[in-house]
């Protein structure tokens, strides 16, 4: 499934590691800030989600390893290691023309120590029981190491993505007392020396020269506002989100997770 005439890949989700105790009482610790929408729980058994969602369709996913799971078995996730409370990924959906196997093979071409796995299925189910359904595909250096949060991963719907995100079935859910309505933009952060090659990958999924800021289109089509992705070099890797909405200024989601709204 994709959007006929779309030029851009489609963000989907921006993702946040929480702990399990930070999950189980989001609704009432941002209740001040978004409506939480449940989630459910992954069908590898190891996390589960909430959701915050945006009138433009795109959603913020904050996920929980459960406290049962096995330590070992965390560490072989992708998002086993890394910081809670951070940002710590996002996802592009909908390829241009609906064709994701001609963007991994020009990320293959281009020969840059990155590219993306074979697209394995995954799915979620609801709190409802409805049995959610998509194909994934992640990035990976040269030595087969996930490289989260400095290039997108794919999520690739097989049941209707509305059931996953349903921002206009239910438009309470998109309703917040922050009043962000949607992404504005995305900050990624690369450490030195690695933003050459990392713009590479960019410039193939793109098939576009290199740049500093590459453009994305959003789930709705009735979004206004300039959406973009923009690389920038510094000690480490960040994950910057931006959203925007009728009031300017920061906002605290989670000790230490500041969001800009413009």
């Amino acid at each position: 499934m994709f959007h006929e005439g779309r030029t851009h890949p489609t963000l989907d989700h921006i993702v946040i590691l929480v702990s399990h105790k930070t999950l189980s009482g989001l609704s009432d610790s941002l209740h001040h800030l978004f409506t939480v929408a449940l989630g459910g729980n992954h069908a590898d058994g190891l996390t589960s989600n909430k959701l915050v969602l945006l009138k433009d369709g795109v959603y913020i996913e904050f996920i929980a390893f459960f406290d049962s799971v096995d330590p070992e078995r965390r560490k072989q996730h992708r998002w086993g290691n890394l910081k809670e409370n951070t940002i710590i990924d996002w996802a592009f959906t909908f390829p241009p023309k609906g064709d994701f196997d001609a963007i991994k093979q020009r990320v293959l071409n281009r020969n840059s120590g990155f590219h993306y796995q074979e697209p394995d299925g995954w799915g979620r189910k609801r709190n409802d029981g409805t049995m959610l359904e998509w194909r994934l595909s992640a990035p990976v250096d040269s030595l087969g190491n996930p490289v989260p949060g400095i290039i997108p991963f794919w999520c690739l719907d097989k049941t209707p993505r509305e059931l996953r995100v349903p921002f206009e079935a239910q438009p309470e859910l998109t309703d917040h007392p922050c009043r962000a309505v949607r992404v504005s933009s995305l900050s990624v952060t690369v450490p030195h020396g690695q933003s050459s090659d990392i713009k590479k990958v960019y410039e193939a999924i793109y098939d576009l020269q290199s740049r500093s800021q590459w453009p994305y289109e959003v789930p709705s089509d009735r979004s206004v506002g300039t959406h973009c992705i923009s690389l920038l070099e510094d000690v480490k890797m960040v994950v910057t989100l931006t959203l925007s909405g009728p009031e300017r200024g920061q906002v605290e989601v989670l000790p230490g997770l500041v969001f800009n709204i413009q």
